[in-house]
C-alpha cells in the first residue's frame, strides 16, 4: 500500500508543478452509496448505504492541477432481494403470502485515497473532474450472519474467513464548488469506486457435504469478490489562503 500511495504522490507532485500552489483547503463531506460486487463473472444487486469523507488538498490557479488525499468510512458489498409473492399452501391448499426478503452482504471499510483534481471556472463556481488511488481496510462485515445456519448449507456460502482485510482501487469522478464567502465552499461530488483487488477470496474445495444426497459429494469452486461503488458525496471546504508579498 505504501508503494502504492507513494507512486501516485509522485505523479501528483509534477502534475502541480504546472501551476502555482495558493494555499490549502479542508473539507467534511458524505452521502449516499450504491454499492455493486462481482462475485467471478455474475453481478449482484445494489447495496443502498452511506458513507463518511475528511479531505485536505492544495489549491491551485484555474487550469492547473491541485493534490488531494482524503480518509473515510465506506461502506461496500451487495444484496440479494426476494420480493413479495403469493403461493399455495401445499398441506391446506390456502393461499399465503411471502413478503419479501433482503439478504446483505455488507463490508464496512477505511479509505485512503490520493490523487489529482483539475477545476474549471463555470458561472457561479468551479466544475472539476479527479482520479487517485484507493486503499482500504475492513474494519468489520455482516458475513457472520451465515454462522447460524446448519453446518450442512454454510459451505455454500461466504465466511469471515476468506475477507481479504487490504484492497486497493481506483477512483474518478467530478463535482462542483459553490462559493459561499470567500473562504469557504458548498461542494457536490459523484464519484466511482472500483477495486482492482479482491475483498474476498475462497479456495476451490472437494468432497463437502452435500444435503441433498447426504453423501460428501459435493464440490464448491473457487470465489472471487470484488467491490464497485458509486457515491454521491456533498459537504464544504474551508479555504486557507496564502498571499505572497514582495
Amino acid at each position: 500500500m505504501i508503494r502504492i500511495l507513494a507512486f501516485i504522490c509522485l505523479i501528483s507532485f509534477a502534475c502541480l508543478t504546472t501551476g502555482t500552489t495558493q494555499g490549502v483547503a479542508f473539507g467534511l463531506k458524505g452521502g449516499p452509496t450504491m454499492a455493486f460486487q462481482k462475485w467471478d463473472n455474475s453481478e449482484r444487486e445494489a447495496l443502498f448505504a452511506y458513507h463518511f469523507i475528511a479531505s485536505v488538498e492544495s489549491l491551485a490557479e484555474e487550469g492547473a492541477f491541485s493534490i488531494f488525499a482524503q480518509a473515510g468510512y465506506h461502506n461496500r458489498g451487495s444484496a440479494i432481494r426476494i420480493r413479495r409473492f403469493q403461493y399455495t399452501d401445499i398441506g391446506t391448499g390456502a393461499p399465503r403470502t411471502f413478503n419479501g426478503r433482503t439478504t446483505k452482504y455488507d463490508f464496512q471499510n477505511l479509505a485512503l485515497s490520493v490523487g489529482v483534481k483539475q477545476r474549471f471556472l463555470a458561472s457561479i463556481g468551479n466544475l472539476y473532474y479527479l482520479f487517485g488511488l484507493r486503499g482500504e481496510y475492513s474494519l468489520n462485515n455482516s458475513l457472520d450472519q451465515f454462522s447460524e445456519l446448519p453446518l450442512s448449507v454454510q459451505s455454500g456460502f461466504p465466511s469471515e474467513v476468506g475477507v481479504q482485510d487490504f484492497t486497493f482501487g481506483f477512483i474518478f469522478g467530478g463535482g462542483f464548488e459553490l462559493p459561499l464567502g470567500d473562504y469557504m465552499d458548498a461542494t457536490i461530488e459523484l464519484t466511482i469506486n472500483p477495486d482492482f483487488t479482491k475483498q474476498y477470496f475462497q479456495p476451490a474445495f472437494n468432497n463437502a457435504f452435500n444435503p441433498f444426497t447426504g453423501n460428501n459429494d459435493r464440490n464448491i469452486p473457487e470465489l472471487n469478490i470484488r467491490n464497485n461503488s458509486i457515491e454521491l458525496t456533498v459537504g464544504f471546504r474551508f479555504k486557507r489562503v496564502v498571499e505572497y508579498v514582495d
